[in-house]
């Protein structure tokens, strides 16, 4: 059993190191923890919530009660600490209920979310072999826009000679010297190429989006970003766009427009998301389209091949679109793998 308590840095050094050998072997993880979850949902018990008695920190606790993954993820948020969401994940042994180990939240949670997203993409790798170039738009800055970067550049690898990454950001810009150095290091034999653009310049948000083959939705968003003329009405050379979006949580918050999710809609093609039940009480786009159920498709319940896509009728492009709220297990699943696989006890 492991009793050390592992920080956001080792995390993070771990998976800037990893192969995409061991990057597959994850991702494949977490697509059989959250097939579990899909064949059997009462495994991720409802969510504790509460304040602390002076009202600064709300607390979090989101247990999962299964026989391969279990444990609990905690989570407090205090406005005036500037840290955002801090918290740890505890992995203990299913079977006796022992401590297995105890890891920083943070850098964690970013790594499984793009991790989860990119299931989705590697079910479509085969539409974006021999295209020589391919664009990918990345809206936010932080942790999650780095770590959905890293992981499709590496599942990229060798499927295109050019990768261009294009950040779009508020005010705080990222930094690219970082990501730049790791992929250089990684020897992914594809040219890479950085731009970044403001949110605020919206005529250069239109041009990114309809160039796009992939897009990761990353950034807390009232007002949607991403929209389905943009997509669909401009003449284009991108035959299909991957979208995965992970930035809104709450029913107010929307990174994709209206007309994107009634074309799902209207042609029966369903949605692919983590959780019908969460996704319809949290992702605003999909609440107030009144999305139901069977316009859902769980990647629990996702086959090889099986990942359906919109058709455009202007410019025929085809489009898949993911959405993403986070389930504990995700956590559980990844932190419990990382705790077998790597050196950090």
């Amino acid at each position: 059993m492991n009793s050390k308590i592992v920080e956001d840095r080792e995390v993070a050094d771990f998976f800037i190191g990893a192969c995409s050998e061991t990057l597959l072997s994850f991702l494949q993880e977490l697509h059989s923890a959250l097939k579990k979850y899909s064949e059997n949902p009462e495994i991720i018990p409802p969510r504790i919530v509460g304040t602390i008695p002076s009202g600064s920190t709300v607390h979090l606790y989101m247990p999962v009660i299964d026989d391969v993954y279990s444990g609990v993820k905690t989570l407090g948020y205090n406005a005036s600490s500037n840290m955002g969401f801090v918290g740890s994940i505890n992995v203990t042994d299913a079977e006796s209920g022992m401590l297995y180990g105890t890891l920083q939240a943070k850098e964690l949670t970013g790594v499984r979310t793009a991790l989860v997203s990119c299931i989705g993409l590697y079910h479509q790798l085969d539409k974006f072999e021999n295209l020589g170039a391919i664009n990918c738009t990345v809206f936010g800055s932080g942790l999650q826009a780095f770590w959905h970067v890293l992981f499709c550049a590496r599942l990229l690898s060798g499927k295109c000679k050019q990768l261009n990454v294009c950040f779009v950001n508020r005010s705080s810009k990222i930094d690219l010297e970082p990501i730049r150095t790791i992929l250089n290091r990684d020897d992914t034999n594809m040219e890479l190429s950085f731009t970044l653009v403001k949110l605020s310049e919206k005529l250069a948000v239109k041009k990114v989006v309809a160039n796009s083959h992939i897009i990761f939705g990353c950034a807390p968003s009232e007002a949607a970003n991403i929209h389905y003329t943009d997509l669909a009405e401009v003449e284009t050379i991108v035959p299909h766009t991957y979208i995965s979006l992970i930035g809104s949580y709450k029913p107010h918050m929307h990174e994709c427009d209206a007309k994107l999710i009634s074309e799902f809609q209207k042609q029966k093609v369903p949605i692919l998301v983590d959780s019908k039940e969460h996704t319809l009480l949290e992702a605003g786009e999909l609440i107030d389209s009144n999305v139901k159920p069977h316009q859902l498709q769980e990647i629990g319940r996702l086959e090889k091949d099986k990942l359906q896509t919109i058709r455009c009728e202007k410019n025929n492009r085809t489009i898949t679109l993911c959405k993403i709220v986070g389930l504990s297990i995700m956590d559980i699943c990844v932190a419990k793998k990382l705790l077998e696989v790597s050196k950090l006890d």
